[in-house]
């Protein structure tokens, strides 16, 4: 009787397991031509990546910077931290590099130490490494080998600082390097002709506007004081002339009065020259180098729509267009046309963008950026769009990226 069973169980247990392959065999096909079927039906391109600011996660997907159809703002890949009163430079290998600024978090916000990368080919953003100091307000200047100079700024503490670092993109590191002379934050720094890396004014230690000047010689690695401006400045334009020389204009503390005085570097002989003072006084304002070698200064604080032009050769400013909306603390650029983009800044339209025509002295409202920005940062990326990166809002700080088509 056992055996009688042992063989009839066994032909039954071995029915039973073919039964089973075959349906085995049959649901695995099902699932590889279910699988083929959801790539053809879902396959996609993108990559997402994850970002985060202060105890606050969220996802981005990278896209590529491309020219849209036609002219106007397109999103592009958010950052991976939400940044304002940040820096940013155009690397020798076309991707934006960006440091340091202010997140989203405790009550101050937080201070970032971090750096990223941004490929506009691929639409991806790679964290750069960490500074040693936390810094918004900060100084950034490429140098001629390619590496980056960050200096001072406003620290943990909420006071300026004297450090400075370099990032070398090639090797993906950071180092020290020597310290300012003085500490300063709200303040421009400008790359000259020659290596060098011109700072002046901003806001010292004890929070009271700064006259000195100091310039970096990278091959030394250290920084030099220069003679002083002809008057302390804060929140002011530092723009690279055409022949070498750097013209400074304004400044002031957040409420007036607001300096209408200018004055030009020349690096050659490290001396200044007080020079034609503009129609108004203006801080937070922008200023841009045109075509013609002449510089645009336009809006500040107090809502100011005026702007007017510098001629360094007549030593002349003379007024032109007024802008539609207030843009102080917006950011400014030279499209590869010729025009002046003008986006952002406190007001009454954060998402405001202005087009100035040299040729017309008047200025075009643009349709609204996508984002709400202020203490943002634009950079002119080698296929000539623009990349308008971060500031803060209406919602506090953002993450948000975009690009312009000229």
């Amino acid at each position: 009787m056992n055996s009688l069973y042992s063989k009839t169980g066994f032909k039954v247990l071995s029915s039973f397991f073919i039964i089973v392959l075959l349906s085995l065999g049959v649901v695995a096909c099902s699932g590889t031509t279910s699988e083929e079927e959801a790539v053809d039906d879902f396959s996609t391109d993108a990559t997402f990546f994850t970002g985060q600011s202060g105890d606050e996660e969220y996802t981005g997907e990278a896209k590529p910077v491309v020219a849209g159809e036609t002219r106007g703002f397109e999103t592009a890949s958010v950052m991976r931290n939400k940044r304002g009163s940040h820096g940013a430079v155009l690397l020798q290998d076309g991707r934006v590099f960006v440091v340091g600024g202010q997140g989203s978090g405790s009550q101050r916000g937080i201070i970032y130490t971090s750096a990223e990368v941004f490929d506009p080919v691929t639409g991806v953003w790679e964290m750069a490494g960490d500074m040693k100091e936390h810094r918004h307000d900060l100084c950034v200047a490429l140098l001629p080998d390619g590496r980056v100079l960050v200096t001072g700024g406003r620290g943990n503490l909420n006071m300026a600082i004297p450090t400075s670092e370099i990032y070398d993109a090639d090797a993906e590191t950071w180092e020290s390097t020597g310290e300012l002379v003085t500490e300063r934050d709200y303040m421009p720094c400008t790359s000259l002709n020659d290596g060098r890396v011109l700072i002046t004014g901003g806001e010292g230690r004890d929070y009271q506007d700064l006259s000195s000047a100091e310039v970096y010689d990278p091959e030394k690695g250290e920084w030099e004081a220069v003679p002083d401006m002809s008057v302390t400045r804060a929140r002011h334009t530092a723009t690279l002339l055409d022949d070498g020389r750097v013209l400074i204009t304004g400044g002031g503390k957040l409420d007036p009065p607001y300096e209408k005085s200018a004055e030009i570097f020349d690096p050659n002989t490290n001396t200044w020259t007080v020079v034609a003072e503009m129609s108004t006084g203006r801080a937070d304002h922008q200023a841009v180098l045109l075509d013609d070698g002449r510089v645009l200064a336009v809006g500040g604080r107090g809502k100011k729509l005026t702007s007017e032009i510098y001629d360094p050769e007549t030593n002349i400013w003379e007024k032109t267009g007024n802008t539609i909306q207030p843009h102080a603390e917006g950011a400014i650029i030279r499209l590869s046309t010729g025009k002046i983009l003008l986006t952002g800044g406190i007001g009454y339209g954060l998402r405001a963008a202005a087009l100035y025509d040299t040729s017309t002295g008047v200025w075009e409202e643009l349709e609204e950026m996508n984002n709400d920005r202020y203490r943002h940062e634009m950079i002119r990326l080698e296929s000539d769009l623009i990349l308008i990166i971060g500031g803060q809002g209406r919602e506090g700080v953002t993450a948000q990226v975009e690009s312009f088509t000229p």
